[in-house]
């Protein structure tokens, strides 16, 4: 081995594998080993092979073909500045998820200099991302085998998709990001009077449940249990970075969808961005405002669509079948994912506030617009958590357990307002969480007097890392406050 390694560093060949193939092929590892969730589509793929591969190395064989006869300096400079080129954008590619083209264009005028001076040396630059590569192979092969072929299915048969509705009243479900409940709004951390907004809802015929709270923190771990009535416990504690299958369980896959489809329903999904449709998912919606050509290849959720009016015409386009709507808005949203430099708590709980103003307009808008368009529509708005207005940032929350009950208020206190007919009331004061929300639905639509399944309203946070690392229950099936490791 080491007289080949020497041979190859000391020849004069260039091999067009090493310079156009090896440094996609590492970015794509290390992608696919951190961020898989994400790009685990075969269109996405596809596109990876071809700009991250394909091209490189055809660009390199072309250019070694048409170079042949000039020199082997010339050769070499030309080598190293494709090697280099190609494994800077590659690998800013899958880190930023973005071109930064100011930064392609400086690295093109690097990768050329510095090849001129020290050119003959790329080679042992190569043998390092050869063995980057088999490292992350090796990696991504474990990744996997223990997190994707042998992953626990964490959703049973709970016959939520098998119920029969006896009344078929369109249903719409509003879901605003990060709309912090009333019992957090009045802690010293918010400290928001959401009156005027109570108040309004009040008038177009909302009832409130201040006490709601999600049983998880984050957008994509609450609505799989939201569409599934099920509890996944952070995939019994394997979780990583995001639900495996998160994405294809909330647009498809799920108890609630089933259920819906198997009595009649015609289904839409409106989406401000698309953040939900990231992987290219199976869509199991009647229709969606997002067209496949709309969504990003590399990982990319803003789209900011006018999700009012697409409301506005998808109610004007209705057929006669019952209708379910579910209405996703990425407003008002919670605190930055990481610190900033200029960040404080008492900033971004600002920030935070001003956009939910403009989220309850919205909102009073919508439902306006709902209510004089189907009087005797089931109208929904159930946040998916809260603001976490009161951490330095969202991700602080997973980083060790807390007992302070106004921390976690800011992760699980979420707003739940709902229109429904007088005798929906008592089925109403059962919805407690996230986990509640459908199958007391379900209960009412098939006029069963009893919940079929039993429902833990438990809160529960992960804690990623550290001697402490495990998950938690920060609020008991009561909706009293507790820091209790249960794995």
């Amino acid at each position: 081995m080491k007289d080949k390694i020497l041979s190859y560093l000391n020849n004069n060949n260039h091999y067009w594998w090493t310079v156009g193939l090896l440094p996609g092929m590492y970015a794509m590892t290390y992608l696919y080993t951190n961020n898989y969730t994400l790009v685990n589509s075969w269109t996405q793929f596809s596109y990876l092979v071809l700009t991250m591969t394909i091209i490189p190395s055809t660009i390199t064989i072309l250019g070694n073909f048409l170079l042949r006869n000039k020199s082997q300096r010339i050769k070499t400079i030309f080598n190293s500045s494709v090697f280099i080129i190609t494994a800077g954008i590659t690998l800013s590619l899958v880190i930023y998820f973005r071109y930064r083209w100011k930064g392609i264009i400086l690295l093109i005028v690097a990768a050329i200099v510095v090849s001129w001076l020290i050119g003959k040396h790329y080679k042992k630059g190569v043998l390092f991302l050869a063995l980057m590569t088999l490292i992350g192979i090796a990696q991504f092969n474990y990744y996997y085998f223990t997190k994707i072929i042998n992953k626990e299915q964490w959703i049973t048969n709970n016959n939520i998709s098998e119920t029969t509705f006896i009344k078929k009243p369109n249903i719409y479900l509003i879901q605003p990001d990060g709309y912090a409940g009333k019992i957090a709004l009045l802690n010293e951390y918010y400290n928001y009077d959401n009156s005027l907004f109570y108040d309004q809802m009040s008038e177009l015929g909302f009832k409130f449940n201040h006490n709601y709270r999600s049983n998880y923190p984050s957008t994509l771990s609450s609505n799989i249990t939201l569409f599934s009535g099920q509890h996944h416990f952070y995939e019994n504690g394997t979780m990583i970075n995001e639900p495996i299958d998160a994405r294809e369980i909330i647009m498809e896959n799920n108890p609630v969808l089933k259920a819906f489809k198997s009595n009649g329903y015609f289904t839409t999904a409106i989406l401000q961005h698309r953040y939900l449709l990231m992987n290219h998912p199976a869509i199991g919606y009647d229709r969606i405002n997002i067209s496949e050509d709309e969504l990003a290849i590399i990982p990319n959720h803003e789209l900011n669509k006018d999700y009012i009016s697409e409301l506005e015409k998808a109610l004007s386009t209705e057929n006669s079948q019952p209708q379910f709507y579910f209405i996703e808005i990425l407003e008002p949203g919670h605190i930055p994912n990481e610190m900033g430099k200029d960040t404080s708590i008492k900033k971004e709980r600002d920030k935070y506030i001003e956009k939910l103003k403009s989220t309850n307009e919205d909102l009073i808008q919508m439902t306006s617009m709902i209510t004089n368009h189907d009087p005797n529509a089931i109208v929904v708005i159930a946040a998916d958590h809260g603001g976490f207005v009161g951490f330095n940032y969202s991700t602080e929350c997973f980083i060790e357990p807390s007992n302070k009950t106004y921390l976690h208020q800011a992760i699980f206190s979420a707003l739940l307002t709902i229109k429904a007919p007088t005798e929906f009331q008592s089925y109403h004061n059962n919805i407690k969480s996230t986990i509640s929300v459908f199958p007391t639905l379900f209960n009412y639509l098939a006029q069963d007097s009893v919940t079929k399944n039993k429902l833990d309203n438990s809160s529960y946070q992960l804690i990623k890392s550290g001697t402490q690392r495990g998950i938690y229950k920060y609020y008991d099936e009561n909706g009293i406050p507790v820091t209790e490791k249960i794995q």
